[in-house]
């Protein structure tokens, strides 16, 4: 009885530690550059012409499909806001990383090397060395997270 009490609070403990570290976060696009969470406290609503919200893979920003496993929210200003941006290829090479380097926006790995990025993301990217022992990379990887 012992056993089986023990048993379940193990289970317990795992599922509930799983369920803490399931929370996802969605990717922010504003006039196609995908931005931090924090930025978009900075937008007046009354700049904002329309909101779309991607479940899954669409047409309509094709370019994204590896990005809208959490979901995507593609916002479209009245004006053009002046965002500095790069892309993923020129984000690699200010980090001083090869083509080859992989890509992650919030654990998702982006295989598109001209999605466009706000420039301040940058200052969050982690640099992930090849480890087979903890993530099997083969090359060095870049990690940011948006929120």
């Amino acid at each position: 009885m012992k056993k089986l009490i023990l048993a379940f609070a193990v289970f317990f403990c795992v599922q509930f530690s799983f369920a803490q570290k399931s929370e996802v976060s969605p990717i922010y696009i504003v006039d196609n550059v995908i931005v931090s969470n924090v930025l978009l406290h900075s937008f007046n609503p009354e700049d904002i012409e329309s909101v779309q919200v991607y479940k899954s893979p669409s047409s309509q920003i094709e370019q994204y499909d590896d990005l809208v496993k959490n979901g995507l929210i593609n916002i479209i200003m009245k004006k053009p806001l002046n965002l500095e941006k790069v892309t993923v290829s020129e984000a690699k090479k200010r980090l001083n990383l090869t083509s080859e380097s992989r890509f992650f926006l919030n654990d998702i790995e982006v295989h598109n090397e001209s999605i466009l990025i706000a420039e301040d993301l940058l200052k969050r990217a982690r640099i992930l060395q090849p480890d087979k022992k903890f993530n099997n990379y083969k090359v060095p990887a870049i990690s940011i997270e948006t929120n």
